[in-house]
């Protein structure tokens, strides 16, 4: 009769596998943080609304991003970090609505390091305002 095999034996092929998950996860989860845009980047002392016109929107995973064109005599062109297009659609906004020439006001928290970068917390759409987290 065959005997069992002791507690904690893996076969010599699963080896290599084992040995190389932990590597290919960290990469993984790196990448995965690389791609969001923490909290912590931005300053939450500073919120304030810009107004202006949205010059271009796009899909940044994990979050919809737009170019803003803030009114004003510098017109300076901001990104806006908007939330992931679902939870947009899930409060009502959707993100094919903001097309280019749209006129918006966002509160935004602006970013530490990044010049003209923003993390908006809620955008205003024609007097319809849309809390974003």
């Amino acid at each position: 009769m065959p005997t069992a095999p002791p507690s904690g034996y893996r076969p010599q092929s699963m080896r290599p596998f084992v040995r190389s998950s932990l590597p290919i996860a960290m990469l993984l989860s790196s990448v995965a943080l690389a791609a969001s845009h923490p909290w912590s980047d931005y300053d939450d002392t500073r919120g304030t609304w810009l107004k202006g016109t949205v010059r271009s929107s796009a899909f940044e995973r994990p979050h919809q991003t737009i170019e803003l064109v803030q009114d004003g005599a510098q017109h300076r062109v901001w990104k806006v970090i908007l939330a992931s297009p679902s939870k947009m659609k899930s409060r009502g906004l959707d993100v094919a609505s903001l097309v280019p020439g749209l006129r918006v006001r966002v509160y935004v928290y602006p970013a530490i390091d990044v010049p003209d970068e923003g993390r908006a917390l809620r955008i205003d759409i024609g007097g319809q305002v849309t809390e974003l987290w």
